[in-house]
């Protein structure tokens, strides 16, 4: 945090003064002495009549010190790290649709948890943010290139189907040639100051295609493109296929190595709220930048919050008692 008119916290060196002399009228002696014969029936007497608010008669000196020192901060006019979308940041959502996303392990399936997940993502994110759709089974295909046009998007999730294979590094590979400024074929420098980006990759299986998943990720790293990658399923998943049943979960080994080559995050998600969750989380950070900007209003209201409640629970007192 910073201050335009730093030279105004000086001020606060009245706040221990106004306490000292607080402190010091609140232990000021007697200005006379009664004798009583019974002393301890005065104490049981001064005792019975002091209620919750006359125990805490020094509540309201506190506060109004506290909205004192908010005041003198609000005139020191504070800065402070504000989130703000970041309307140049483009975002890739790359699904898994093999065929074992059609696991009942989470609730309806792999498949139908990941499509509402994906579409509180994309609701979560700012306003003007680019995202763009990716889909992976035994290949992969951009389904929608980057776009601000988010229904567009969200009519394609709708449209998704499921195929065999899983092709976790086409994915990748495709996620990055669909990004602007980007390029996957391993040899395109990148170009200048390129607009940030991000890719989002969810998977419930194991790579079993060309090209390696980690290679492209060394690729993804070379043109500054994070990987956030979010492994979904539980340990008893499975689909039964017309030559039998086969048992399905992911591989995370190689989504942390492919979100920590790229500088991504690795996430897990065993059910439908998890995944949700991760989404959530997901869309309250990619897209989003910091700004020092001006939060005097703050420090204000709160000065005057804490005041309001100073002179009430002062009144509260005085009446009680």
């Amino acid at each position: 945090m910073s201050f335009t008119w730093i030279w105004w916290l000086l001020a606060l060196i009245v706040i221990p003064i106004f306490a000292w002399l607080y402190l010091r009228n609140q232990v000021r002696p007697a200005e006379s002495v009664v004798y009583h014969p019974d002393a301890e029936f005065l104490e049981r007497i001064a005792q019975k009549g002091r209620t919750r608010f006359s125990r805490g008669r020094d509540l309201p000196a506190l506060l109004f010190l506290l909205a004192l020192g908010f005041s003198v901060v609000a005139l020191a006019r504070p800065n402070a790290p504000i989130p703000v979308p970041d309307n140049k940041t483009t975002i890739i959502l790359a699904l898994d649709v093999s065929l074992s996303m059609d696991a009942k392990d989470i609730v309806p399936t792999r498949f139908q948890a990941a499509q509402e997940a994906a579409r509180v993502f994309i609701r979560q994110l700012p306003k003007g943010t680019k995202i763009g759709l990716v889909s992976f089974a035994g290949y992969a295909a951009v389904n929608v290139a980057p776009t601000t046009n988010l229904d567009e998007v969200l009519q394609a999730i709708d449209e998704l189907s499921l195929g065999r294979g899983t092709a976790i590094g086409a994915g990748i590979r495709e996620s990055v040639s669909a990004l602007p400024g980007r390029n996957a074929d391993g040899q395109t420098k990148l170009e200048k100051n390129p607009p940030p980006v991000a890719v989002v990759l969810l998977t419930d299986g194991r790579n079993n295609r060309e090209p390696d998943p980690l290679e492209m990720a060394t690729i993804a790293r070379d043109q500054q493109v994070k990987v956030y990658t979010v492994g979904l399923g539980t340990e008893t998943g499975s689909i039964n296929l017309e030559n039998g049943g086969f048992r399905v979960g992911f591989d995370p080994e190689t989504l942390k190595a492919i979100a920590q080559t790229t500088g991504g995050q690795y996430f897990e998600a065993r059910s439908a709220g998890q995944l949700t969750a991760v989404y959530k989380s997901l869309g309250r950070s990619i897209g989003w930048t910091t700004r020092l900007g001006e939060v005097t209003h703050l420090a204000a209201a709160l000065a005057g919050l804490l005041l309001c409640i100073s002179l009430a629970t002062g009144e509260l007192n005085r009446r009680v008692v």
